[in-house]
């Protein structure tokens, strides 16, 4: 037999063994191979493998480079067809090289999770092991986007390596992220308890370690690819131009009305002032009274910060402050301008909230806005009072540009409160304080939380109409694109660690 020909032979008996018996078992669990996905996620023709011949072709993980919509992309899928996936000093090999090489070429890694865990024969080897790839995840944070689809289990050192992603979609048919072993969860516990309840994807959905769900391999595949078209390739590009989507004027008009509604929904004006069909909803089980998005205005990538005063009677409490955090430190690491649709009544009063920390996730939040050096606007849909407005839609604490819809409220602090202690000899003095307190109320509301008032202090940049924030956020935008700021010299700002 000529190198040739054994050559030949040995990738043939690699691909055999990827479609052998055990396919069976992948396939009657309605699970695609680790190269099916590779396949299925790329453009066709366009996969180039890397360490083929690691472990005679039987290694845990398929490693490469490809393209998706001609952008070049680095892969890694865990070939839960070979020893279930499970990780050792070669596969981490494996990943760690390809790893390396999106970090020196600026390109995006998508890496795909199904994996029973570490090796246990390798023993100690495996703390190398592990230890190379937490290493590489944080090095490449920031730099190149990277992506996490946990497609199967993905646990212990696994599970928390994909939490680190830029990006982790979970398949809520078979995925699950956990830290601890069903084992050690028990052992712990005196009485029973469903291991179920926190091992499928639901708990790794509302607890925040993942942010996106698809039902299944195929929807999460195509999520990431939509992801690879709204995210620059590294963090000195800005993220590729879609093709512009004509504008229906009978929706954009819909605004004005909304605008005029005592109950708004803001999912409906975030759909409304994006591309069609282009708003991909991050956490959206985590913290559910704050909403984050990227969306496409005009074929430009942007991140939707929205908070909703129909939602948890309209306070942003502890969860709603790190979910806010979290996508605004995405969105500055990858040149995507933010926008803050502005609605609420400020921080949620509750002992329980400031027993948890509200204070320092505040701070944190705040920080982060204020640190971020992408183009940044606020417009202020509905209400804002007091610490929501100053941390949420403030040019003076964070933002470039500040904007207000005509019938929105603006005031130091809730108004009611504001007025009663305002006009409080008056009131004490009347006749009758409950009824003066109720007339001053309704004569001098509008007059507290006119967004007049902070445009004409220089606090609010326009009043716009409702139907024509889209083209003002686009043209802010397009203006503020070579946005530049000089910063001292710091590693990194203490509040966030």
């Amino acid at each position: 037999m000529d190198k040739l020909e054994e050559l030949i032979q040995k990738k043939q008996k690699i691909h055999s063994i990827e479609a052998g018996e055990e396919l069976t078992v992948a396939q009657d669990a309605n699970k695609m191979t680790g190269r099916e996905r590779i396949e299925y996620i790329l453009d066709e023709g366009s996969f180039i493998e890397i360490g083929t011949l690691v472990d005679e072709g039987m290694s845990s993980v398929i490693t490469g480079y490809g393209t998706i919509e001609d952008r070049l992309v680095y892969i890694c899928s865990y070939n839960h067809n070979i020893n279930g996936g499970a990780i050792d000093s070669a596969s981490s090999n494996k990943i760690s090289n390809i790893m390396d090489m999106a970090l020196k070429m600026g390109a995006p890694i998508i890496q795909i999770f199904d994996s029973i865990g570490g090796k246990l024969e390798e023993e100690g080897a495996l703390f190398g092991a592990y230890g190379k790839l937490i290493n590489y995840t944080s090095k490449l944070s920031g730099v190149v986007p990277q992506i996490a689809i946990v497609a199967g289990s993905c646990s212990g050192i696994l599970g928390i390596i994909a939490a680190m992603n830029d990006f982790t979609i979970i398949c809520e048919d078979k995925g699950n992220l956990y830290v601890n072993s069903p084992k050690a969860i028990m052992k712990n516990k005196t009485k029973y308890v469903d291991y179920n309840s926190y091992a499928d994807s639901n708990h790794s959905l509302k607890n925040g370690s993942t942010q996106l769900s698809a039902k299944d391999d195929k929807e999460a595949l195509d999520l990431a690819k939509k992801l690879v078209e709204y995210i620059p390739s590294n963090n000195v590009e800005l993220p590729e131009r879609s093709n512009i989507i004509s504008e229906d004027e009978i929706m954009i008009k819909k605004l004005d009305d909304i605008s005029k509604q005592e109950v708004r929904n803001v999912r409906e004006i975030i759909d409304l002032l994006s591309d069609n069909k282009s708003m991909i909803e991050f956490h959206k089980d985590f913290s559910e009274n704050v909403i984050t998005a990227l969306s496409k205005i005009n074929g430009i990538t942007v991140g939707m910060v929205a908070t909703d005063c129909n939602l948890n009677k309209g306070y942003i409490n502890k969860q709603s402050a790190e979910k806010i955090t979290r996508f605004v430190k995405l969105c500055d690491s990858f040149n995507i301008p933010i926008i803050s649709l502005v609605d609420t009544l400020g921080f949620e009063a509750d002992i329980e909230e400031e027993k948890a920390g509200l204070a320092l996730s505040i701070a944190k939040m705040t920080y982060a806005l204020s640190e971020a050096v992408v183009p940044k606007i606020a417009v202020i849909i509905g209400k804002a009072y007091g610490a929501g407005f100053i941390t949420l839609g403030s040019r003076e604490a964070a933002f470039d540009l500040v904007y207000a819809w005509p019938n929105s409220s603006i005031c130091i602090s809730e108004p009611e409160s504001l007025i009663k202690n305002l006009n409080r000899n008056k009131i004490l003095t009347a006749e009758n304080p409950k009824d003066m307190e109720t007339r001053l109320i309704d004569e001098k509301y509008d007059e507290y939380t006119s967004p007049y008032n902070m445009a004409k202090k220089g606090y609010v940049d326009d009043i716009i109409i409702p139907s024509e924030t889209k083209a003002r956020i686009f043209m802010t935008i397009d203006m503020l694109q070579s946005k530049r700021e000089i910063k001292y010299p710091k590693k990194h700002g203490s509040t966030l660690i």
